[in-house]
């Protein structure tokens, strides 16, 4: 294939074909990765691509590997000439729609099988009969075809390993090594990830030669291609928030994360009971279900989805326009693979937080670092507003107060007290616990009193009337303590001498036992039974 050099994709190496394919799926020109990773992956090279989501990685080792593959060279071999190996069936699958989507765009004849766990070995490696250049399947399958004889390798021109990270974790790293050790020596292997951890990296660098590490920066997910939205919300209230949320803006798909799995089919269901058209997935879901609503949501059906962190890893769905963060992540790079769900190939996008008080000081802490700004928002009357920061942080202190306020009155807290158990009812009872403590006048609330205002023990209370007793209606009457006793307690006798008993007799007489026994001490056998 004759490269051309008109456009940014012909620059970098890519034959003309491929480049126009590019720019007919909206990429105007290269994204950061794209622009770094073409060029050494058409040299050949080992190359370890480190980039977020949605920043077009998948078509930045496709379009080099469709021309390292080219029909002319793959004339008679007996194998694929491309192996891309997938962490879950949901990434397989899109990675296969991805490449017979760019194969028809350039109108090139290569063929894509996508292999998966769970169907039946047999007729998986039926597909393989057709001899296709491209194979796209799941870690375990591929391992295991290749273990068997029924997928070759000895033909490879590129063997790519997708989200690497998972892939190399510790159930499956074995299988990992093994399809690397597989590939020729000559193949160059790519290895991709949002996040390619310090360990990984060592693990790999015997079975790679002189790897070109790509992570570019300033890429599409902190660039203006996604808005960052943020809304004060209590954390009980936020699926309520969902709701009117949905009547505000009616969003035309949207990802909705959870933090925990365990709490999204819940809080599906909930939402399916306020009206909302949502779907959930999750890692512990049955592959079935799971693909039925992927499906759904990828259709339009459902125009949520709802996920947790770990089982939206791999999930690539075009056309998402919202992503809701239910509850905000402690690390920066997980908000960073959330939003990179929308605002993908040069769209534009919407990520939105809801925080309470000690979230608002994280938020802040990640768009620092992400180098981007939350823009302040609030839910009012059915429209989403925007006011200034110093007046939605006075908003946000002042519902902080409020819920603080309506939790302390819920635990039997009164306005102006300390919160302290309950009164007890009556003087020397059982279990007697202090009242509430009246805060000093002019302290602060929580503020220790000073020693000359706590009351001390055995001694009247300060401002208390002289001549007043105890027993007034001040306080409580004190149960009077008694004397101690100091009459001379008189001592115990001595006990009594035990006197000496025969063999075979206790204090109370002869020991009995259940059997007579012999002169020697040996229990007599019992007779038979008739």
């Amino acid at each position: 294939m004759r490269s051309c050099g008109m456009d940014p994709f012909s620059r970098l190496g890519l034959a003309e074909p491929l480049a126009t394919a590019l720019v007919s799926f909206g990429f105007e020109r290269p994204t950061p990765v794209q622009a770094e990773a073409i060029p050494v992956i058409l040299s050949r090279r080992d190359t370890i691509i480190e980039s977020e989501t949605g920043t077009g990685k998948t078509f930045a080792y496709l379009a080099p590997a469709f021309q390292l593959v080219s029909v002319l060279e793959r004339k008679g071999s007996g194998g694929p000439g491309v192996i891309v190996a997938a962490p879950t069936q949901e990434l397989a699958v899109q990675i296969g729609r991805e490449s017979e989507r760019l194969a028809k765009a350039a109108s090139l004849s290569l063929a894509t099988v996508v292999l998966l766990g769970g169907t039946p070995l047999e007729k998986q490696a039926s597909k393989l009969k057709s001899k296709p250049e491209i194979v796209v399947g799941t870690l375990g399958r591929l391992a295991d075809l290749v273990a068997l004889g029924r997928l070759k390798t000895s033909s490879l021109k590129l063997l790519v390993l997708d989200e690497a990270d998972r892939l190399f974790a510790n159930e499956t790293e074995e299988l990992a090594r093994a399809l690397l050790a597989a590939a020729p020596a000559s193949c160059p292997k790519v290895l991709v990830s949002a996040t390619v951890p310090e360990r990984i990296r060592r693990e790999l660098r015997p079975l790679l030669r002189d790897a070109v590490e790509v992570s570019p920066t300033g890429e599409a997910v902190m660039s203006g291609s996604i808005e960052h939205w943020c809304f004060y919300c209590d954390g009980r209230k936020r699926l309520d928030f969902l709701r009117r949320f949905e009547a505000a803006v009616k969003p035309e798909r949207c990802l909705v994360f959870l933090t925990m799995a365990a709490r999204v089919e819940k809080a599906a269901l909930a939402l399916a009971s306020l009206g909302l058209p949502i779907g959930a997935i999750h890692s512990g879901m049955d592959k079935e279900t799971r693909r039925v609503a992927l499906e759904r949501f990828s259709k339009g059906e459902l125009r949520y989805l709802l996920t947790s962190d770990l089982g939206a890893r791999g999930l690539d769905i075009a056309g998402i326009s919202h992503v809701v963060s239910l509850d905000l992540p402690d690390e920066p790079t997980i908000y960073t693979h959330r939003a990179g769900r929308t605002g993908r190939a040069g769209a534009k996008g919407l990520s939105v937080v809801l925080a309470d008080g000690v979230e608002l000081a994280r938020a802040s802490k990640i768009a620092t670092k992400g180098g981007f700004l939350f823009r302040c928002k609030v839910l009012e009357g059915g429209k989403v507003l925007e006011p200034t920061s110093e007046e939605f942080f006075e908003r946000a202190a002042s519902a902080e107060n409020q819920r603080i306020s309506a939790k302390a009155a819920k635990l039997g807290d009164e306005p102006g007290r300390r919160y302290q158990p309950r009164a007890v009812k009556g003087p020397g009872a059982r279990g007697a616990r202090p009242g509430p403590a009246t805060v000093r006048p002019g302290a602060a609330q929580g503020q220790p009193r000073s020693v000359q205002d706590r009351p001390a023990l055995g001694r009247s209370r300060p401002g208390r009337p002289s001549g007043e007793s105890p027993g007034s209606s001040h306080e409580p009457q004190r149960p009077e303590r008694k004397a101690p006793r100091t009459e001379r307690i008189a001592p115990r006798p001595e006990p009594r001498a035990k006197a000496s008993s025969p063999a075979g007799a206790g204090p109370r007489g002869p020991i009995r036992t259940g059997h007579p026994r012999a002169e020697n001490g040996a229990r007599p056998k019992r007779p038979p039974r008739p």
